[in-house]
């Protein structure tokens, strides 16, 4: 038995070294909760306080190893991110690291990088200069070198040899490449605009960034080096800068800024308002800006579905969908100690401040609750309801239904919620640094069709930028909307007043259909529809005819905006693909 909590204990620790194997310590411990006497027995093999003191201490030293992951990952995305070349170099001149702009713009003179390492400088006085920053000859201080011959300035910063071991500990200077097309010098009027300087010292700052040189500068305004200097000073104290390099190198960042190409980010801005108490509330918009709106939820997670595979469809319809980021997702202000039925305010304030009055609200899984509770709380706020696949009530879920991973889950919440808040925080950093191994552990257990989904490389990766873009805030949101799933919603959802379209799939492993049918039933004016062979992710097989039926109920007063035709033989046609049932 000793043994037993021995490989307990040592599984713990081992996952928080290597969080991607979350799902086998998840199975250990549910194993341990079939045999463990209660609490409360003296000689349980391992008492449940104990095993949570075992599972803090690896969180916290899982916190603390991901931590440098994480400041490692930050500081390469931002140096990905910056729009000119970044190298790293030994103490040969060899360049051990670089970013993605070195890689893409260092392919010519007067500063190339060669595909094995080498930097090749064309001008021979630049390239000595450089090694005496390299070697230390020119102090520990940052420096800036401007070739006479070409429009090339090389920002050197000498670092601290590591004693770590790896790439870094060979890491001589850090170098900014400002040379080539990208560079634009910034104008007097530009610089004057931006920062507190007179004209000039703008003029001044303007050459100097130009030619790096101050006695030419001063020269060519026909001014004497002593009043140039005098104006560089005070251009130093205005921006609060320590020298003439920090002087030259903020006001040049500025104008590389302004002329950097886009990032890779979604070409779908997250839009966001200010609520009344301070927060902020995000939302996507996707189809025709001029078109019928529809509000929208996604999945628990916010991941599901990408409606850019919809855009086109969406504006030929003529829709406006409106995509509500809940709190603590995206931009969205997280809320602590939030319920379902706290959410239709934000609903309410989103619908004024984009003159909507009763759109339809179709919501997806884990956002079947808030809308649920938001039509029951707040009656004129949709003109009508569809829930795709939603998560259910806690009464109405069956845990022999579920798949392994989530019946796991609910079993050790109902051990002790302690137990599940610890695993659950080395899975969702085990999720973060492996996000396929973890689909592909779910899909083992899921029907074909959501196997099919799970397999398929572009919704995949769909599904993973998507995730990565929703937890912009952090991934702790999905523990905390996981906790409140489990806890009654406290409210009446027979008060629901517009008519309702459900559909689930029979073969959802998550959420059964037989929890599904449960809520249906407490539901008024609900028309419910079932998907044999659909399961949890049958959203992308369904969506457009779910819509189509949606938005040709009949409602109390129809809105004036209707779904081109022909309408509803589309959903006829869609629904027989996917082999519906009533």
């Amino acid at each position: 038995m000793q043994n037993d909590n021995d490989d307990l204990i040592g599984k713990i620790y081992e996952t928080a070294l290597s969080p991607g194997d979350w799902v086998e310590l998840l199975d250990t411990i549910t194993g341990w909760t079939y045999t463990t006497p209660s609490r409360d027995t003296p000689d349980a093999p391992v008492h449940v306080e104990r095993l949570i003191g075992h599972l803090e201490r690896a969180v916290r030293g899982s916190s603390y190893i991901h931590a440098l992951e994480d400041r490692t990952q930050l500081l390469n995305t931002m140096y990905d991110q910056m729009p000119w070349p970044m190298l790293m170099l030994d103490q040969e001149m060899h360049v051990v690291e670089c970013n993605l702009a070195a890689r893409q713009t260092l392919t010519r003179e007067p500063v190339t990088l060669l595909p094995d390492g080498q930097l090749r400088i064309a001008d021979r006085e630049l390239k000595q200069s450089l090694k005496r920053v390299n070697n230390r000859a020119a102090g520990r201080h940052t420096q800036l070198l401007t070739s006479r011959h070409a429009a090339v300035t090389l920002l050197c910063l000498p670092v601290k040899k590591s004693d770590a071991a790896g790439t870094i500990s060979r890491v001589r200077t850090i170098i900014w490449v400002l040379a080539g097309q990208n560079v634009v010098t910034p104008s007097p009027e530009s610089l004057k605009a931006i920062f507190p300087i007179t004209h000039a010292e703008s003029r001044l700052l303007h050459l100097l960034c130009k030619i790096g040189n101050l006695n030419q500068s001063a020269a060519l305004l026909s001014i004497s080096v002593h009043t140039a200097r005098a104006q560089i000073k005070s251009a130093m104290a205005k921006l609060d800068v320590n020298s003439q390099v920090q002087l030259v190198s903020q006001a040049m960042g500025h104008a590389l800024v302004q002329t950097a190409p886009p990032g890779t980010t979604s070409p779908v801005p997250e839009r966001t308002m200010t609520l009344a108490d301070g927060r902020v509330l995000s939302w996507f918009e996707y189809g025709d800006p001029a078109g019928r709106p529809v509000l929208t939820l996604d999945n628990l997670g916010g991941a599901l579905p990408d409606h850019r595979l919809f855009e086109t469809w969406y504006r030929e319809q003529g829709l406006r969908m409106i995509l509500i980021v809940r709190p603590g997702y995206g931009l969205s202000t997280a809320r602590p100690e939030m319920e379902f039925r706290d959410f239709s305010p934000d609903i309410r304030a989103l619908c004024r401040h984009l003159d909507i009055e009763r759109p339809p609200m179709a919501a997806y899984c884990g956002g079947g609750p808030y809308a649920l509770c938001s039509a029951a709380m707040d009656p004129d706020l949709f003109d009508r309801l569809g829930l795709l696949s939603s998560t259910v009530p806690i009464e109405h879920f069956e845990l022999d239904k579920l798949d392994p991973i989530h019946a796991m889950l609910l079993r050790i919440f109902r051990k002790d919620p302690r137990l599940f808040v610890l695993v659950g925080r080395l899975a969702l950093r085990g999720m973060q640094r492996s996000p396929e191994k973890y689909f592909s552990r779910l899909a083992k257990s899921l029907c074909p069709e959501d196997q099919a989904v799970l397999g398929d490389p572009d919704l995949l990766a769909r599904l993973i930028e998507r995730m990565k873009l929703s937890h912009f805030q952090g991934a702790r949101i999905i523990i905390d909307e996981y906790l409140r799933m489990q806890h009654p919603w406290h409210v009446d959802l027979s008060q629901i007043s517009v008519p309702i379209t459900y559909w689930h799939g029979e073969e959802d492993r998550i959420i059964s259909i037989g929890s599904a049918r449960g809520l249906a039933a407490g539901l008024p004016n609900v028309s419910f529809r079932s998907f044999p062979s659909q399961g949890r992710f049958m959203i992308y097989r369904v969506w457009k005819a779910f819509l189509t039926e949606l938005l040709e109920l009949s409602c109390r007063e129809e809105s004036p905006h209707r779904l081109t035709a022909p309408a509803a033989a589309q959903v006829r046609k869609l629904a027989r693909n996917a082999g519906s049932s009533r």
